[in-house]
């Protein structure tokens, strides 16, 4: 059951870019593709362009399958500056492989402010997502 509307959407090589109505920001992955450092720094540009200055983004990544991401890509996921706009970030992770590189970089996320967690299922990481109470960004 879908309880949030599309307000805008932008397709790249890799993945599906959505903003929600309900202020998560959904990445759709491709099958069969390795995320590279240019598309990191691309969807980290859709997701400034879509920061109000203020709170923080809730971010939903659904892996595709078999999708891999190349060592610069998960290095530059994993940079503290990169994750400063964004509250939580849920994975939907489809096999051990994914499980095994989220894990990796849920390590890395854990001394920044961002909160991470692998789900199997959509509605539970949608949930999640929007039961965490806000964090503004101060200036």
């Amino acid at each position: 059951m879908k309880s949030y509307q599309i307000i805008e959407s932008s397709k790249d090589r890799i993945s599906t870019l959505e903003m929600w109505d309900n202020g998560i920001l959904y990445i759709l992955l491709e099958d069969n593709v390795t995320i590279e450092l240019k598309d990191s720094e691309r969807q980290l540009e859709f997701l400034k362009s879509k920061f109000d200055g203020t709170n923080k983004m809730r971010v939903l990544v659904e892996s595709g399958r078999y999708t891999e991401i190349s060592k610069e890509a998960r290095e530059f996921s994993s940079q503290p500056g990169v994750n400063s706009m964004t509250l939580a970030t849920a994975v939907i992770v489809k096999s051990l492989a994914h499980r095994i590189i989220i894990n990796f970089i849920i390590n890395f996320t854990r001394q920044q402010a961002m909160k991470m967690r692998m789900f199997d299922n959509k509605e539970k990481a949608i949930d999640w997502l929007l039961n965490l109470k806000q964090e503004t960004i101060s200036s």
